[in-house]
């Protein structure tokens, strides 16, 4: 009677797993559509700690699953606001046509850093958000290392997955640290990428980390992520522990590093008051 009743635990445990791979896409709360200027949000969570993340999608555009899940996922488990504006206006890569005279209209850099401005922005505004991290898959890997270089002022990190196009001219021009997530199928992060962002800013370099899934291919967390594999939903779960590692990581250093300097900067107040008494 035992055996049968651990028999009947056994099987229920296995039937919420499969029920768990079935719902993928209904484990996390789910967010909501906003308009903004021109183009659309997918906002999802909300902050404890004035900490926004925006995602950048990859050339799948907007209507997405499985990246939908990952930022509703994300927002979940961290505690965080996660947005994910459509930069491409509702479209997404041609199945026929050119692929780059479609990408250089719809995700020139200079439209991308406009739409993420005023993204920051409006986070800044209607959540007092004033920590912004940014988060790009493929084509979005890439806009994200210009983000970090380029608009380094509004953005204290990046998160490139499974990053595209990623060039040693590029993460030259890196401001602030990221972390690079590729698959085994993608060129080599290491160390091609890291050691030229050695050669230009070793500050930086110290900061940058770098992971590689060996047996995942190009895509495995957003568009080509694969939820009844097994292997891929155990690569995708260490994904997200490796990005919140990440972040707490940084936010701790940047949280010890603004006490440090309150700290001699009232030390120096102190000096002062006495010099005039």
């Amino acid at each position: 009677m035992k055996l049968l009743s651990l028999l009947v635990i056994f099987s229920s445990i296995l039937a919420d797993k499969t029920i768990s791979a079935l719902l993928w896409n209904e484990t996390y709360p789910k967010g909501e559509v906003i308009r903004l200027g021109d183009f659309d949000i997918y906002s999802v969570g909300n902050s404890n700690d004035n900490l926004s993340i925006i995602v950048i999608y990859d050339i799948r555009g907007f209507n997405i699953s499985q990246t939908r899940v990952f930022c509703d996922r994300l927002a979940s488990e961290y505690f965080v606001h996660v947005v994910m504006p459509d930069f491409f206006r509702g479209t997404a890569a041609p199945t026929n046509g050119s692929m780059s005279t479609w990408l250089a209209d719809v995700g020139n850099w200079s439209k991308v850093s406009n739409d993420l401005k005023n993204v920051a922005n409006w986070l800044n505004k209607s959540f007092s958000t004033n920590r912004i991290a940014v988060i790009g898959f493929c084509w979005g890997g890439l806009q994200v290392v210009r983000a970090c270089s380029n608009l380094s002022t509004i953005f204290f990190t990046g998160i490139s997955i499974h990053g595209a196009s990623l060039t040693s001219d590029e993460v030259r021009q890196l401001q602030q640290p990221m972390l690079f997530i590729g698959a085994g199928s993608d060129p080599p992060l290491q160390p091609y990428l890291s050691d030229a962002i050695e050669q230009s800013n070793s500050i930086i370099s110290k900061q940058c980390e770098y992971k590689t899934y060996l047996d995942m291919r190009h895509g495995f967390v957003a568009a080509s992520a694969n939820y009844s594999n097994p292997d891929n939903v155990k690569a995708i779960d260490d994904v997200h522990l490796t990005v919140r590692n990440y972040l707490d990581k940084l936010t701790k250093n940047i949280s010890v590093s603004l006490s440090i300097n309150f700290y001699f900067l009232l030390i120096l107040l102190i000096f002062a008051f006495h010099l005039h008494l």
